[in-house]
């Protein structure tokens, strides 16, 4: 889904040298505790996904990862001014109200446009890392499982420029930068008991660089002991050789499913039955289950034809979104090759009106689909434990990176 972010100025910070004073003393109090459970107790991370049994699975190590149910979540933007003070915590609270289980935590890094090869984090935008993990904490206080998604945002594109046609003139110089920021948040996820770690999303033109990805997923997985996956387009998950080395195949799901015929119910189930069938048949090739990592369709009357251009109408059309959702639901939810589903998105700001006849977006809050929502994701169950295995033993990371 192409993004769009105007801002510029002031705040940037170059990644490299992005590292708080907070963060410093957070690092010397989980080193000693991690010293201490390692002297005294022989055991690094006991951890639970969603229940079941709890899996010793120090970072990186090989082990079976397991997932008990389905996560099934909705996806929250972290990028707006005022970062710190923003009412996040209302909004997770307001996800986990819904039936969900799982909310996915959307952080930005920022390029100036496709050619540039230097990435930052603007601190005006960005919530520090110790107001991450009151967020993540606040998230598992409401008995939430967390998804950490970092993307990418061009700050001024060119015509036609966004994260998935990237082409910056130093691929070693953005390589290193980018592998910089995935770890700096993998570390910081480790010690929150993060559940899973989107590695990437939607970086079309960086999916042939296999042992580029490969290579960062190994980094990862040296500081980080929950689920890895990667978020591919819809029309793009083939591309991608590096399936093997995560644990869930990530995917959106904007698929045009009407070619501009009016979306009906009867229609859009009858849409999915061939892109179900051809998307298993593909999945049983590389063995790992699916996690659909965007799910929403805009408050559009176009929203069925193209769901992943949210400036295609201006004419809002609620119940043909909630006709995506259910048909969607209906074909995939008791699916057992799928681990989840991460709805796109929750409202950004306590002042926009998210009502039926006004709001364009992709926020269900408000809106009839939101109910459509929460009746699948009160249904138990929800397919088999999806079990993986790591390819890479490796040692756990002690220190962050410098």
């Amino acid at each position: 889904m192409t993004e769009k972010d105007s801002s510029s100025g002031a705040g940037q910070c170059a990644l490299d040298s992005d590292i708080r004073t907070d963060d410093s003393m957070e690092k010397g109090k989980w080193t000693i505790m991690t010293l201490f459970l390692i002297a005294v107790l022989g055991v690094v991370g006991f951890r639970y996904l969603g229940g079941g049994t709890p899996q010793s699975t120090p970072a990186g190590s090989i082990s079976a990862r397991s997932l008990a149910g389905q996560f099934r979540g909705i996806a929250m933007q972290m990028h707006n001014p005022g970062d710190e003070n923003h009412p996040y915590e209302k909004f997770i609270d307001e996800i986990a109200a819904t039936g969900a289980n799982t909310v996915c935590l959307v952080i930005p890094a920022y390029q100036e446009n496709g050619s540039a090869a230097s990435i930052f984090i603007d601190q005006r935008k960005t919530p520090t890392r110790e107001r991450l993990r009151k967020i993540i904490r606040h998230a598992k206080s409401r008995k939430l499982r967390v998804i950490f998604m970092p993307i990418v945002l061009l700050m001024n594109p060119q015509d036609g420029e966004w994260r998935g046609k990237i082409k910056p003139k130093d691929w070693d110089t953005w390589w290193e930068q980018y592998t910089s920021y995935i770890l700096r948040y993998a570390y910081l996820c480790n010690e929150e008991k993060v559940e899973a770690f989107q590695v990437g999303s939607e970086l079309l033109s960086t999916e042939t660089h296999t042992d580029r990805w490969r290579t960062l997923i190994g980094k990862v997985r040296k500081v980080f002991d929950g689920l890895l996956s990667y978020s591919s387009n819809w029309d793009h998950y083939r591309v991608p050789q590096f399936w093997g080395d995560l644990d869930m195949i990530g995917m959106t799901a904007y698929y045009n499913l009407t070619d501009g015929e009016k979306p009906t119910l009867r229609r859009l189930k009858n849409a999915w039955k061939p892109l179900k069938k051809e998307i298993l048949n593909w999945q049983a090739t590389i063995g790992k289950p699916i996690l659909f990592t965007e799910l929403g369709w805009p408050n559009q009357d176009t929203c069925a034809e193209a769901p992943w251009n949210y400036y295609e109408s201006k004419r809002t059309d609620p119940q043909a979104q909630a006709n995506c959702f259910e048909a969607f639901f209906d074909a995939w939810i008791n699916e057992p090759k799928v681990a989840g589903f991460m709805v796109w998105e929750w409202r950004k700001s306590l002042g926009q009106d998210h009502s039926e006849k006004v709001d364009l977006s992709y926020v269900p809050y408000k809106k009839r689909s939101l109910k459509i929502i929460s009746r699948y994701y009160s249904m138990p169950g929800g397919g088999e434990a999806a079990t993986t295995q790591p390819t890479t033993s490796t040692k756990p990371a002690t220190s962050q990176p410098k």
